[in-house]
């Protein structure tokens, strides 16, 4: 009954502009009218631009590709019927320079281009969840939205350890509400599904909230196909584990540990490459308006296996570090403007095409959502 009705509503939704003619508008519900009938059913989305400056180039981490100048960063659309049981289904375009990203391609310049970044089915009954699609990653603090996260750049670890998402079958089951365990299969990280070997990539999650003041989750991803670079076979194992404590009301903290392991990393044979990053965040709301937060990383990538590869030097082992400083001021409800500050430094020079091993950088954030 709930799938008739969603049907019967958005063909009256997409049937409005045409019905306006052949009869009274009054006639025709309104998009909105029709979310309000339907229970359970979203159309949300956003705009997010940036300006960023960099003191090298290029800047070696997710979604920044301008040295200098404004980028149209993110548009993104979901439309969502999740009920609580039964089916349901959701789907998340992304447009922007970002979307380059979902599927491993390159990057220009204030380049658009549309592309999936979640499209799922879904079936619910009781503390059981079945997803099957393009999944969201159990892995990680930060998300692809910039709505989500606290400073305006990604991670280290969101750049060089951690997937976006998933292409398979997941299944959740909330034992209560201090833990639910996860279990799924899938084709791998991202957009390297196509490599050799035929080896799925299997995933196991725990997450939950023992205590008002502290939430967790934890996620093990294992493959014998690569995700880490390059296509060689071998085994790759990803354990990434994530923790929220509310100090007070005004202040929260966050840490984020990934720990990597990669067979034949360097491509050619035998040998086992390992790296491991932590990051550290601190969150104080100033008032309603202000935020002030801070992030800190460390990342050892002891054969080069992530980090060192986008400045092309894979299989060169290397440190890297990372403190930002950011302010968030959200001026009414649905507008979110941001400032950051923030400075890399790494033990070997992948910086500016491999002439330094630091980088400083300053960014601006603007973005609406409805």
């Amino acid at each position: 009954m709930k799938q008739a009705t969603l049907a019967a509503c958005l063909a009256l939704g997409f049937a409005a502009p045409t019905l306006a003619h052949a009869a009274d508008a009054s006639a025709a519900p309104s998009l909105g009218a029709v979310l309000a009938a339907t229970p359970n059913l979203s159309l949300t989305g956003y705009l997010a631009s940036t300006y960023t400056h960099f003191d090298t180039t290029p800047a070696l981490r997710q979604f920044d590709t301008t040295q200098n100048g404004f980028t149209f960063n993110q548009a993104s659309l979901t439309a969502s019927y999740l009920p609580s049981s039964g089916f349901g289904g959701s789907v998340t375009l992304l447009g922007g320079n970002d979307a380059y990203f979902l599927d491993g391609g390159s990057q220009p310049n204030n380049a658009t281009k549309v592309g999936v970044l979640n499209a799922f089915v879904q079936y619910a009954h009781g503390n059981l969840t079945v997803m099957a699609g393009r999944l969201p990653t159990l892995a990680g603090m930060e998300v692809v939205s910039p709505l989500g996260n606290n400073e305006i750049s990604r991670s280290l670890l969101f750049y060089s350890l951690e997937p976006i998402y998933h292409t398979g079958l997941r299944t959740a089951y909330a034992v209560n509400g201090a833990l639910t365990v996860t279990a799924g299969v899938n084709e791998g990280f991202n957009h390297d599904t196509q490599v050799t070997g035929t080896s799925k990539t299997i995933e196991l999650g725990a997450s939950g909230s023992p205590t008002k003041m502290f939430s967790y989750s934890a996620a093990y991803y294992y493959t014998g196909t690569g995700m880490y670079y390059t296509s060689s076979p071998g085994k790759e194992q990803l354990f990434d584990l994530v923790g929220n404590i509310t100090a007070t009301d005004a202040l929260n903290f966050g840490l984020n540990i990934d720990l990597v392991s990669k067979d034949s990393y360097n491509g050619v044979g035998s040998g086992s490459g390992k790296a491991d990053g932590y990051a550290l965040y601190a969150n104080y709301a100033i008032n309603d308006q202000f935020t002030l937060s801070g992030r800190g990383e460390y990342l050892d990538d002891k054969q080069g296996i992530a980090s060192a590869a986008a400045g092309g030097m894979l299989g060169t082992p290397n440190k890297l570090k990372e403190l930002t400083l950011a302010l968030n001021y959200t001026p009414v409800k649905n507008v979110k403007l941001a400032a950051e500050l923030r400075q890399d430094k790494s033990d070997v020079q992948i910086f500016d095409n491999g002439s330094k091993n630091k980088q400083t950088s300053v960014e601006l954030l603007a973005a609406y959502s409805f």
